[in-house]
Protein backbone atom coordinates (compact mmCIF):
# COMPACT_ATOMS: atom_id res chain seq x y z
CA UNK A 1 0.00 0.00 0.00
CA UNK A 2 1.14 3.58 0.78
CA UNK A 3 4.63 3.98 1.00
CA UNK A 4 5.52 6.99 3.54
CA UNK A 5 9.62 7.37 3.37
CA UNK A 6 10.20 4.73 6.08
CA UNK A 7 9.58 4.45 9.31
CA UNK A 8 12.00 6.72 10.78
CA UNK A 9 11.97 9.52 13.59
CA UNK A 10 13.14 13.14 13.03
CA UNK A 11 16.43 12.33 14.80
CA UNK A 12 16.81 9.54 12.01
CA UNK A 13 16.39 6.68 14.00
CA UNK A 14 14.04 3.96 12.76
CA UNK A 15 10.58 2.85 14.32
CA UNK A 16 10.93 -0.90 14.24
CA UNK A 17 7.08 -1.41 15.47
CA UNK A 18 5.91 0.85 12.51
CA UNK A 19 7.79 -0.85 9.87
CA UNK A 20 6.55 -3.97 11.12
CA UNK A 21 3.03 -3.09 10.52
CA UNK A 22 3.43 -1.60 7.48
CA UNK A 23 4.06 -5.58 6.40
CA UNK A 24 1.54 -6.76 8.24
CA UNK A 25 -1.09 -4.32 7.23
CA UNK A 26 -0.20 -5.18 3.61
CA UNK A 27 -0.68 -9.14 4.40
CA UNK A 28 -3.71 -8.32 6.33
CA UNK A 29 -5.03 -7.13 2.74
CA UNK A 30 -3.45 -9.85 0.53
CA UNK A 31 -5.17 -12.66 2.92
CA UNK A 32 -8.55 -10.80 2.94
CA UNK A 33 -8.84 -10.30 -1.25
CA UNK A 34 -7.49 -13.49 -2.35
CA UNK A 35 -10.31 -15.28 0.25
CA UNK A 36 -12.36 -12.92 -1.81
CA UNK A 37 -11.26 -13.50 -5.65
CA UNK A 38 -11.22 -17.57 -4.78
CA UNK A 39 -15.27 -17.02 -4.15
CA UNK A 40 -15.83 -15.95 -8.00
CA UNK A 41 -16.13 -17.84 -10.85
CA UNK A 42 -14.28 -19.43 -12.56
CA UNK A 43 -12.12 -20.27 -9.08
CA UNK A 44 -14.14 -22.04 -6.37
CA UNK A 45 -17.19 -20.60 -6.22
CA UNK A 46 -16.83 -20.28 -2.15
CA UNK A 47 -14.28 -18.61 0.52
CA UNK A 48 -12.65 -20.93 2.76
CA UNK A 49 -12.81 -18.54 5.32
CA UNK A 50 -14.93 -15.88 7.01
CA UNK A 51 -12.96 -12.81 7.35
CA UNK A 52 -15.21 -9.91 7.61
CA UNK A 53 -13.25 -6.66 6.92
CA UNK A 54 -9.89 -8.11 7.32
CA UNK A 55 -8.65 -6.09 4.41
CA UNK A 56 -10.47 -2.44 5.47
CA UNK A 57 -8.96 -3.05 9.23
CA UNK A 58 -5.35 -2.98 7.38
CA UNK A 59 -5.82 0.12 5.58
CA UNK A 60 -7.36 1.51 8.80
CA UNK A 61 -4.16 0.76 10.46
CA UNK A 62 -2.31 2.07 6.97
CA UNK A 63 -4.20 5.09 7.50
CA UNK A 64 -3.21 5.64 10.85
CA UNK A 65 0.73 4.95 10.08
CA UNK A 66 0.67 7.93 7.39
CA UNK A 67 -0.66 10.22 9.50
CA UNK A 68 2.18 9.67 12.13
CA UNK A 69 4.55 9.43 9.77
CA UNK A 70 3.87 12.09 7.63
CA UNK A 71 3.89 14.15 10.75
CA UNK A 72 7.10 13.74 12.46
CA UNK A 73 8.90 13.54 8.89
CA UNK A 74 7.47 16.71 8.33
CA UNK A 75 7.85 18.50 11.66
CA UNK A 76 11.52 17.21 12.71
CA UNK A 77 14.56 19.50 12.75
CA UNK A 78 15.09 19.76 8.73
CA UNK A 79 10.93 20.97 8.19
CA UNK A 80 9.78 20.51 5.22
CA UNK A 81 8.90 23.18 2.08
CA UNK A 82 5.48 22.36 0.38
CA UNK A 83 7.92 21.96 -2.80
CA UNK A 84 10.07 19.34 -0.78
CA UNK A 85 7.24 17.74 0.42
CA UNK A 86 5.68 17.11 -2.72
CA UNK A 87 8.72 15.99 -4.40
CA UNK A 88 8.92 13.16 -2.15
CA UNK A 89 5.72 11.81 -2.09
CA UNK A 90 5.73 11.78 -6.43
CA UNK A 91 8.96 10.05 -6.26
CA UNK A 92 8.33 7.25 -3.52
CA UNK A 93 4.67 6.75 -4.95
CA UNK A 94 3.82 8.10 -8.23
CA UNK A 95 6.39 5.94 -10.68
CA UNK A 96 6.07 2.93 -9.17
CA UNK A 97 2.38 2.88 -9.17
CA UNK A 98 2.38 3.72 -12.57
CA UNK A 99 4.45 0.72 -13.45
CA UNK A 100 1.78 -1.08 -11.45
CA UNK A 101 -1.17 0.12 -13.03
CA UNK A 102 -0.14 -0.16 -16.58
CA UNK A 103 0.98 -4.10 -15.47
CA UNK A 104 -2.63 -4.46 -14.56
CA UNK A 105 -4.56 -3.66 -17.34
CA UNK A 106 -1.90 -4.99 -19.73
CA UNK A 107 -2.53 -8.18 -17.61
CA UNK A 108 -6.53 -7.41 -17.32
CA UNK A 109 -6.85 -6.52 -21.52
CA UNK A 110 -5.00 -10.21 -21.83
CA UNK A 111 -6.78 -12.48 -20.16
CA UNK A 112 -10.24 -11.17 -21.00
CA UNK A 113 -9.30 -9.88 -24.74
CA UNK A 114 -11.50 -6.30 -24.07
CA UNK A 115 -9.73 -2.73 -23.37
CA UNK A 116 -11.51 -0.41 -20.65
CA UNK A 117 -8.84 2.12 -20.49
CA UNK A 118 -10.70 4.67 -18.02
CA UNK A 119 -10.40 3.17 -15.01
CA UNK A 120 -6.70 2.68 -15.60
CA UNK A 121 -6.45 6.25 -16.68
CA UNK A 122 -8.01 7.30 -13.48
CA UNK A 123 -5.97 5.04 -11.38
CA UNK A 124 -2.76 6.55 -13.13
CA UNK A 125 -4.22 10.10 -11.96
CA UNK A 126 -5.51 9.37 -8.82
CA UNK A 127 -8.75 10.63 -9.68
CA UNK A 128 -10.95 11.40 -6.93
CA UNK A 129 -14.04 9.73 -8.42
CA UNK A 130 -15.14 6.85 -10.84
CA UNK A 131 -14.28 3.31 -10.98
CA UNK A 132 -10.57 2.53 -10.01
CA UNK A 133 -8.57 -0.43 -11.51
CA UNK A 134 -6.73 -1.59 -10.07
CA UNK A 135 -8.72 -1.11 -7.20
CA UNK A 136 -6.42 -1.08 -4.64
CA UNK A 137 -5.36 2.35 -5.64
CA UNK A 138 -8.24 4.34 -3.97
CA UNK A 139 -6.44 4.34 -1.08
CA UNK A 140 -3.41 6.36 -2.76
CA UNK A 141 -6.45 8.45 -3.55
CA UNK A 142 -7.42 9.35 -0.54
CA UNK A 143 -3.78 9.61 1.01
CA UNK A 144 -3.34 12.13 -1.42
CA UNK A 145 -6.36 13.96 -0.58
CA UNK A 146 -4.83 14.04 2.89
CA UNK A 147 -0.75 15.40 1.56
CA UNK A 148 -2.52 18.20 -0.39
CA UNK A 149 -4.67 19.26 3.00
CA UNK A 150 -1.63 18.71 5.19
CA UNK A 151 0.39 20.66 3.01
CA UNK A 152 -2.02 23.74 2.39
CA UNK A 153 -2.65 23.97 5.84
CA UNK A 154 0.49 23.13 8.02
CA UNK A 155 3.25 23.50 5.68
CA UNK A 156 3.05 27.42 6.18
CA UNK A 157 4.23 30.09 8.21
CA UNK A 158 1.06 30.49 10.76
CA UNK A 159 -0.85 26.76 10.35
CA UNK A 160 -3.80 26.33 9.93
CA UNK A 161 -4.45 23.39 12.55
CA UNK A 162 -8.20 24.20 13.49
CA UNK A 163 -8.91 23.66 9.58
CA UNK A 164 -7.40 20.17 9.13
CA UNK A 165 -8.33 19.27 12.53
CA UNK A 166 -11.73 19.99 10.89
CA UNK A 167 -11.30 18.02 8.06
CA UNK A 168 -10.06 14.73 9.96
CA UNK A 169 -13.62 15.01 12.11
CA UNK A 170 -15.79 15.70 8.79
CA UNK A 171 -17.12 12.23 8.00
CA UNK A 172 -18.95 12.31 10.92
CA UNK A 173 -20.90 15.34 10.67
CA UNK A 174 -21.38 14.36 7.01
CA UNK A 175 -22.42 10.63 8.48
CA UNK A 176 -24.99 12.64 10.86
CA UNK A 177 -26.07 15.35 8.46
CA UNK A 178 -27.32 12.25 6.56
CA UNK A 179 -29.40 11.05 8.90
CA UNK A 180 -30.71 13.42 10.65
CA UNK A 181 -31.74 15.60 7.22
CA UNK A 182 -33.10 12.04 5.72
CA UNK A 183 -30.18 12.34 2.64
CA UNK A 184 -28.74 8.97 1.80
CA UNK A 185 -27.54 10.62 -1.33
CA UNK A 186 -24.43 12.21 1.20
CA UNK A 187 -23.57 8.90 1.51
CA UNK A 188 -24.28 7.34 -2.05
CA UNK A 189 -24.00 10.65 -4.48
CA UNK A 190 -25.30 10.60 -8.00
CA UNK A 191 -24.14 14.11 -9.33
CA UNK A 192 -20.42 13.99 -9.53
CA UNK A 193 -20.22 17.75 -7.81
CA UNK A 194 -21.68 15.92 -4.71
CA UNK A 195 -19.06 12.88 -5.32
CA UNK A 196 -16.20 14.58 -5.40
CA UNK A 197 -17.65 16.63 -1.85
CA UNK A 198 -18.17 13.14 -0.42
CA UNK A 199 -14.34 11.62 -0.78
CA UNK A 200 -13.12 14.87 0.13
CA UNK A 201 -15.63 15.13 3.25
CA UNK A 202 -17.02 11.59 4.12
CA UNK A 203 -14.46 9.31 2.33
CA UNK A 204 -16.09 6.08 3.01
CA UNK A 205 -17.45 3.39 4.77
CA UNK A 206 -14.09 3.68 6.67
CA UNK A 207 -14.19 7.61 6.74
CA UNK A 208 -10.24 7.83 6.75
CA UNK A 209 -10.14 11.19 7.89
CA UNK A 210 -10.05 9.73 11.05
CA UNK A 211 -7.44 7.51 11.25
CA UNK A 212 -5.23 9.97 9.73
CA UNK A 213 -6.57 12.41 12.04
CA UNK A 214 -5.44 9.90 15.01
CA UNK A 215 -1.60 8.99 13.13
CA UNK A 216 -1.44 12.91 13.15
CA UNK A 217 -2.15 13.07 16.86
CA UNK A 218 0.08 10.50 17.98
CA UNK A 219 2.67 12.34 15.69
CA UNK A 220 2.69 15.25 17.29
CA UNK A 221 2.56 13.90 20.75
CA UNK A 222 6.05 12.21 19.55
CA UNK A 223 7.43 15.25 18.01
CA UNK A 224 6.81 16.96 21.58
CA UNK A 225 8.42 13.79 23.31
CA UNK A 226 5.39 12.80 25.31
CA UNK A 227 5.30 10.34 28.09
CA UNK A 228 2.61 8.05 26.25
CA UNK A 229 4.61 7.37 23.24
CA UNK A 230 8.12 7.02 24.60
CA UNK A 231 9.69 3.28 24.33
CA UNK A 232 8.48 0.87 27.28
CA UNK A 233 8.11 -2.28 25.27
CA UNK A 234 10.17 -5.02 24.52
CA UNK A 235 9.84 -7.40 21.40
CA UNK A 236 7.90 -5.47 19.30
CA UNK A 237 7.85 -8.07 16.18
CA UNK A 238 5.87 -10.80 18.38
CA UNK A 239 3.98 -7.65 20.68
CA UNK A 240 2.68 -5.74 17.24
CA UNK A 241 2.23 -8.97 15.61
CA UNK A 242 -0.26 -10.32 18.47
CA UNK A 243 -1.64 -7.16 18.50
CA UNK A 244 -2.56 -6.83 14.81
CA UNK A 245 -4.29 -10.79 14.95
CA UNK A 246 -5.98 -10.30 17.95
CA UNK A 247 -7.35 -6.42 16.50
CA UNK A 248 -8.16 -7.92 13.58
CA UNK A 249 -10.22 -10.70 15.04
CA UNK A 250 -11.72 -8.71 17.30
CA UNK A 251 -13.19 -5.59 15.17
CA UNK A 252 -14.42 -8.93 12.52
CA UNK A 253 -16.34 -10.24 15.17
CA UNK A 254 -18.08 -7.04 16.49
CA UNK A 255 -19.00 -5.67 13.19
CA UNK A 256 -21.83 -2.50 13.34
CA UNK A 257 -24.66 -2.05 11.01
CA UNK A 258 -23.99 1.35 11.43
CA UNK A 259 -21.18 2.64 9.98
CA UNK A 260 -20.13 5.27 11.96
CA UNK A 261 -20.10 3.04 14.72
CA UNK A 262 -18.02 0.40 12.15
CA UNK A 263 -15.75 3.52 11.86
CA UNK A 264 -14.93 4.08 15.08
CA UNK A 265 -14.38 1.03 15.93
CA UNK A 266 -11.86 0.48 13.59
CA UNK A 267 -10.35 4.08 14.57
CA UNK A 268 -9.58 2.98 17.98
CA UNK A 269 -8.46 -0.52 17.51
CA UNK A 270 -5.87 0.70 14.40
CA UNK A 271 -4.74 3.47 16.88
CA UNK A 272 -3.91 0.80 19.27
CA UNK A 273 -2.16 -1.26 17.22
CA UNK A 274 -0.03 1.77 15.59
CA UNK A 275 0.44 3.04 19.24
CA UNK A 276 1.77 -0.21 20.47
CA UNK A 277 4.36 -0.09 17.36
CA UNK A 278 5.08 2.86 18.63
CA UNK A 279 6.66 2.07 22.23
CA UNK A 280 7.95 -0.86 21.29
CA UNK A 281 11.85 -2.01 20.92
CA UNK A 282 13.63 -4.65 18.88
CA UNK A 283 16.82 -6.29 18.87
CA UNK A 284 18.81 -6.89 16.07
CA UNK A 285 17.88 -10.63 14.89
CA UNK A 286 15.71 -12.67 12.74
CA UNK A 287 12.49 -11.48 13.61
CA UNK A 288 13.98 -7.71 13.08
CA UNK A 289 14.78 -8.48 9.69
CA UNK A 290 12.17 -10.13 8.66
CA UNK A 291 9.84 -7.64 9.98
CA UNK A 292 12.20 -4.87 8.09
CA UNK A 293 11.81 -6.18 4.83
CA UNK A 294 7.87 -6.83 5.25
CA UNK A 295 7.44 -3.35 6.08
CA UNK A 296 10.03 -1.65 3.26
CA UNK A 297 7.79 -3.94 0.49
CA UNK A 298 4.80 -3.19 1.87
CA UNK A 299 3.88 -0.61 -0.63
CA UNK A 300 4.69 -3.08 -3.81
CA UNK A 301 2.99 -6.06 -1.49
CA UNK A 302 0.01 -4.14 -1.53
CA UNK A 303 0.04 -2.62 -5.34
CA UNK A 304 1.36 -6.14 -6.89
CA UNK A 305 -0.64 -8.88 -4.83
CA UNK A 306 -4.35 -8.62 -6.92
CA UNK A 307 -2.58 -9.72 -10.02
CA UNK A 308 -0.34 -12.43 -8.66
CA UNK A 309 -3.62 -13.68 -6.86
CA UNK A 310 -5.73 -13.70 -10.25
CA UNK A 311 -2.79 -15.24 -12.39
CA UNK A 312 -2.64 -18.24 -9.51
CA UNK A 313 -6.09 -18.55 -9.40
CA UNK A 314 -6.29 -18.83 -13.83
CA UNK A 315 -3.64 -21.79 -13.11
CA UNK A 316 -5.16 -23.48 -10.57
CA UNK A 317 -8.66 -23.05 -13.02
CA UNK A 318 -6.42 -24.53 -16.20
CA UNK A 319 -5.48 -27.78 -13.41
CA UNK A 320 -9.10 -27.85 -12.60
CA UNK A 321 -7.80 -26.82 -8.85
CA UNK A 322 -5.85 -29.54 -7.84
CA UNK A 323 -5.47 -27.75 -4.01
CA UNK A 324 -7.98 -27.58 -1.35
CA UNK A 325 -9.87 -24.04 -0.94
CA UNK A 326 -7.75 -23.31 2.03
CA UNK A 327 -5.24 -24.51 0.95
CA UNK A 328 -4.91 -22.73 -2.41
CA UNK A 329 -5.71 -19.05 -0.23
CA UNK A 330 -2.76 -19.94 2.25
CA UNK A 331 -0.38 -20.84 -0.66
CA UNK A 332 -1.79 -18.13 -2.90
CA UNK A 333 -1.45 -15.78 0.05
CA UNK A 334 2.51 -16.85 0.45
CA UNK A 335 3.38 -16.68 -3.29
CA UNK A 336 1.69 -12.78 -3.38
CA UNK A 337 4.29 -12.16 -0.24
CA UNK A 338 7.13 -13.45 -2.27
CA UNK A 339 6.37 -11.74 -5.56
CA UNK A 340 5.86 -8.34 -3.80
CA UNK A 341 8.96 -8.85 -1.74
CA UNK A 342 11.04 -9.78 -5.55
CA UNK A 343 9.14 -6.73 -7.26
CA UNK A 344 10.35 -4.11 -4.14
CA UNK A 345 13.64 -5.58 -4.55
CA UNK A 346 13.76 -5.71 -8.60
CA UNK A 347 11.71 -3.03 -9.73
CA UNK A 348 10.47 -0.33 -7.38
CA UNK A 349 13.84 -0.10 -4.96
CA UNK A 350 15.81 1.05 -8.75
CA UNK A 351 12.76 2.53 -10.20
CA UNK A 352 13.16 5.13 -7.26
CA UNK A 353 16.57 5.94 -7.02
CA UNK A 354 17.04 6.44 -10.61
CA UNK A 355 13.94 8.96 -9.94
CA UNK A 356 16.09 10.42 -7.50
CA UNK A 357 19.07 10.51 -9.71
CA UNK A 358 17.14 12.58 -11.55
CA UNK A 359 15.98 15.04 -9.61
CA UNK A 360 19.58 15.09 -7.99
CA UNK A 361 20.61 16.05 -12.01
CA UNK A 362 17.97 18.33 -12.27
CA UNK A 363 18.38 20.56 -8.95
CA UNK A 364 22.43 20.53 -10.08
CA UNK A 365 21.74 21.90 -13.22
CA UNK A 366 19.04 24.83 -12.27
CA UNK A 367 21.48 25.69 -9.84
CA UNK A 368 24.25 25.90 -12.27
CA UNK A 369 22.06 28.34 -14.38
CA UNK A 370 20.49 30.29 -11.33
CA UNK A 371 24.82 30.66 -11.07
CA UNK A 372 25.80 31.56 -14.43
Amino acid sequence: MTDIEGARSPKGGIVPGIQYLRGFAAILVVIWHVNWLVSLPPSYGESPFALAETGLFGVAIFFVISGFIITIVSFGPARSTRAEFFARRFVRIIPFMWVCVIGYNLLSMAGTARIDLLPGLRAMALWPIGELRPHVVWTLRHEFIFYILFALTMLRPRPLSYVLVAWFLAPLAWYAASRVLAWPELLQPESSGLALATVVGYGNIMMPNLQFGMGFALGLLWLKGHFLVQSRFPAAFLLTLVATILATALVGATLSEDNALRALWWTLFATIVVWLGIVSAEKSGALHSLGMLLGDASYSIYLTHAATAVVLIQISVRLHNPLPPALFVIAAVALSVVAGILIHWYVEQPLIACCRRLGRRRSIVAERRSIG
